[in-house]
């Protein structure tokens, strides 16, 4: 299977509200990100980032409040581990640990949404780490 998207997931506060003023602000993001909203990131599991790979993730960016402004006062930190104990498996499934990623957003000096997900899939293009069969491609191609 190719891998199609970059899945974001992104918490119902400061991530999501990125998301919607990028839509507000006409910011327009590659085709290839779904995003995925979670009541908080702290709600995630390795089984769902696991799952988002073996159902042909390019990628999988996690994107939370700021350290100390979570809503569930630990979802951060929570996710943090899960993060940590998910690369474990993607070693061990022969995904490189670098197609995940755990952030924060929606600090004042915060990029875009939009700004910060091109970031992430041009560090995976460059690192070679998406094939070349998944990358976009113009229609003359």
């Amino acid at each position: 299977m190719k891998p199609k998207h970059l899945i974001v997931f992104t918490c119902n506060w400061h991530a999501y509200q990125g998301l919607e003023m990028a839509g507000v602000s006409q910011l327009g993001y590659d085709i290839r990100v779904l995003p995925v909203r979670l009541a908080c990131l702290g709600r995630m599991s390795a089984g769902i980032i696991l799952k988002a790979f073996e159902q042909g993730a390019l990628g999988v960016l996690l994107l939370g409040c700021p350290q100390g402004t979570c809503q569930y006062e630990s979802g951060y930190g929570h996710a943090q581990d899960i993060v940590e104990h998910t690369r474990k498996f993607l070693d061990l499934l022969g995904y490189s640990q670098k197609r995940l990623k755990l952030g924060t957003f929606g600090g004042e000096a915060d990029p875009s949404f939009a700004e910060t997900v091109a970031v992430f899939l041009k560090n995976l293009d460059a690192r070679g780490d998406i094939p070349r069969s998944a990358t976009v491609t113009s229609a003359s191609s």
